[in-house]
């Protein structure tokens, strides 16, 4: 899926969010604005095709002088509609900043 593509759905406003999407946003202090501006700003960095989903990273404006990235997982299966799956903040230990790839944890040695 092309984001030119999700961005026009979005645009139209042809978009559904699910409960989850919800719940992080309820959960982690962010708007349902945020989810719009991250997956206007944002890109694509991870494709899950059989799913027919990806995850889009953008940043977002919490406060005046505040950005940060927003992670959206949208699902591009209906030919009409985009789905917000879920939404949240990038946590720092899984993801570099800017969190566009996964850290991979260091083993113990013993």
């Amino acid at each position: 899926m092309d984001i030119k593509i999700i961005r026009e759905r979005v645009k139209a406003g042809n978009y559904l969010v699910k409960n989850h999407a919800i719940q992080h946003a309820l959960k982690e202090g962010f708007e349902p604005k945020h989810k719009l501006e991250a997956i206007l700003n944002g890109k694509i960095i991870e494709a899950y095709p059989d799913a027919r989903r990806v995850l889009i990273c953008g940043r977002v404006t919490l406060l005046k002088n505040f950005t940060t990235y927003l992670h959206v997982v949208c699902e591009y299966a209906d030919p009409v509609y985009i789905e917000f799956v879920t939404a949240y903040m990038p946590d720092e230990i899984q993801w570099e900043n800017p969190p566009f790839r996964r850290r991979f944890a260091k083993k113990n040695s013993l």
